[in-house]
């Protein structure tokens, strides 16, 4: 992890703060709540099975559930793989090489119950971490405050950087590459900085 003054446009979010909290299938759910309760800054859990990630449960959700005294007697007694079914929350999984702004602009692009949901994220030794999307946003911010500053000095030596801040060359995700087209706005852009 990077300290966020060092942020560049080619940061990826394995280079963010990230959470280590999995439980297998199995694991009641009140375990997860006593982990919870220990660890607040925590945005949720990984759902495993056989090591194969079934999904992920944020925190708020959690608890959410667990506001009625019959729901939590259900869920704390059980296996928190029962929760994960009732909500059926899809998750959000990327590599840990995936740039920055390309994961900011995917994450908020999710349905708007999801949006605020933790990001999950696959290193290439296979663990499996969860980065809240309060972190991924403050690193774009900086990001693009960073760059803006960069603009704003030398306009016309950082041009050919901005298309970078709208395009993903993730070759795996074709939806991403296409949600993130956006060549109209990058000509608006490159227009206005050569005072057209």
């Amino acid at each position: 992890m990077i300290n966020p003054t060092q942020l560049t446009l080619d940061s990826t979010v394995g280079n963010l703060p990230s959470y280590d909290f999995q439980v297998k299938a199995a694991t009641l759910g009140e375990i997860v709540a006593e982990k919870f309760r220990q660890k607040p800054e925590l945005p949720g859990v990984i759902i495993t099975h056989n090591s194969q990630l079934l999904g992920m449960i944020s925190q708020v959700k959690f608890f959410d559930q667990m506001r009625l005294p019959e729901q939590s007697r259900l869920y704390y007694k059980n296996p928190i793989r029962e929760l994960l079914s009732f909500l059926r929350i899809p998750p959000l999984v990327l590599s840990e090489n995936f740039k920055i702004n390309a994961a900011a602009i995917t994450a908020l692009n999710r349905p708007k119950k999801y949006v605020y949901e933790p990001i999950i994220i696959v290193f290439s030794n296979g663990s499996l971490r969860l980065i809240d999307l309060q972190d991924l946003l403050l690193a774009q911010s900086e990001i693009l405050l960073k760059t803006s500053k960069m603009i704003q000095c030398k306009p016309e030596e950082y041009q050919s950087e901005i298309p970078q801040l709208f395009t993903q060359d993730n070759d795996d995700d074709e939806a991403t590459g296409l949600l993130l087209e956006s060549k109209s706005l990058i000509k608006k852009i490159r227009k206005k900085l050569s005072g057209q």
